[in-house]
């Protein structure tokens, strides 16, 4: 039983992240636009957080490993995912204030007849990376946690170490890529950007109840 729920964890956070980097594309679009600088700042907070997260879940996981603590580092995602559309036009505000479309400056050289205006594109490097840190590490960072966090209470209920971990590779893998295609063929059109990213976090919330729920039944009872 415990083998199914881990595993049905893993799935979720998989969808979940993907969804939420494809929800977060959308979601930072109409202040930055879809250059190729865009996807790669976002892309970038997504692998930091995952490999941060992953670090930090195997180093917590080692001081001991129980669904209680797979719950907690669900369900903190779930609540940061939940809060992203409360405060993301904040963000996205004051990381390129005043600067969702380049502005003409002129100038006159000399001996011309008139002026030419030229458009200069504003620089999205930073402002997009700063964006991105503040509105999706920590949600990357948490989800990240859950693989090495899982792998460690699957390793030791099924006591085979490469078939625990390449079994929870592998489900977070499909996870992913149905949170991928989910999102982008189906989601983002049913639901919008804002709702999808808080559907995530209501998930999230329900998956961390649903273990927190399931620790407490696997507890041995007095007798």
């Amino acid at each position: 039983m415990i083998r199914v729920i881990v595993l049905a964890a893993v799935f979720v956070s998989g969808a979940a992240l993907m969804s939420l980097e494809m929800a977060g594309f959308r979601l930072v679009q109409p202040e930055f636009g879809s250059d190729i600088i865009v996807w790669g700042s976002l892309i970038s907070v997504f692998l930091g957080g995952l490999a941060a997260g992953a670090y930090l879940g195997g180093r917590i996981a080692d001081l001991g490993p129980s669904l209680w603590g797979l719950a907690l580092i669900l369900a903190l995602a779930g609540g940061v995912a939940l809060l992203i559309p409360a405060y993301a036009d904040a963000v996205l505000e004051w990381t390129f204030p005043g600067q969702g479309a380049p502005l003409p400056q002129e100038w006159e050289s000399a001996g011309a007849a008139g002026h030419l205006q030229v458009y200069l594109p504003p620089d999205l490097r930073w402002p997009t990376l700063e964006a991105g840190l503040l509105l999706f590490l920590m949600p990357s960072l948490l989800l990240g946690m859950t693989s090495p966090y899982a792998a460690r209470l699957l390793i030791r209920a099924i006591g085979r170490v490469g078939a625990g971990v390449g079994t929870i590779s592998g489900i977070s893998t499909v996870g992913a890529i149905a949170g991928t295609l989910g999102t982008t063929f189906y989601l983002i059109t049913w639901m919008g950007t804002r709702w999808l990213m808080a559907a995530n976090g209501l998930v999230l919330l329900g998956l961390g109840a649903v273990l927190g729920l399931a620790h407490l039944a696997s507890r041995p009872q007095p007798t």
